[in-house]
């Protein structure tokens, strides 16, 4: 346990990302989507990982205003990361729309319209942060954001998008390789959050010698 503890989280991020990647192309073709569903899994699975990466940072943050004032670096970190898959998932999402619908952006679709809205508000929270610059109101922000992000993603309806194709894909396999891209995805962010905050200290560190 204690040699695994002296890796150093870059490895871990790089081995998470290359499982993800490994199981994109291991995927097999769908019946009803055929090859394009390992796009459908990359876009799907950064978005999943990038929901539960943002709830991860609001229940951080309200440890923070409870008083631990060390989730402060993880809650930040850990955001950057959620936005950052989930910009990735938005422009991954353009090539299965452009084969499947002949669109790189399709704004009529709901879902769409959805991640937009995200971020959107993501931008204007960000601003806010920056500009108010104190660290209470950033953890507040955060789970603020958390609410908007749920309500947004719950009360989405869908019309092109379907509902659940892998849930309901006849092939049984697809489900359990699916559920493996989201959970490398999810470690490969809390990976690449933990080496962040590892820098960041490391940093402030060397700046007190």
């Amino acid at each position: 346990m204690s040699s695994l503890a002296k890796i150093p989280y870059r490895i871990f991020t790089f081995l998470f990302a290359g499982l993800w990647l490994v199981l994109l192309l291991l995927t097999p073709p769908e019946r009803t989507l055929g090859g394009i569903i390992r796009w459908v899994f990359a876009h799907g699975s950064l978005t999943q990982a990038a929901v539960y990466l943002f709830l991860i940072s609001a229940l951080l943050a309200a440890g923070y205003l409870l008083g631990n004032i060390k989730l402060e670096a993880w809650m930040k970190e850990l955001a950057i990361v959620a936005f950052g898959f989930w910009l990735a998932g938005l422009f991954i999402s353009m090539i299965p729309a452009r084969i499947a619908w002949g669109v790189w952006v399709d704004f009529s679709e709901p879902r769409t319209q959805m991640m937009l809205r995200v971020i959107a508000v993501g931008l204007i929270f960000l601003v806010l942060t920056w500009w108010i610059n104190q660290t209470r109101f950033t953890a507040a922000i955060l789970l603020l954001f958390a609410f908007v992000l749920l309500f947004l993603v719950r009360s989405t309806a869908l019309i092109r998008h379907p509902a659940n194709p892998i849930g309901e894909s006849p092939d049984r396999i697809i489900p359990l390789i699916y559920t493996g891209i989201t959970l490398s995805a999810l470690l490969a962010g809390l990976s690449l959050a933990a080496w962040l905050v590892e820098r960041k200290t490391r940093r402030k560190q060397e700046g007190r010698h």
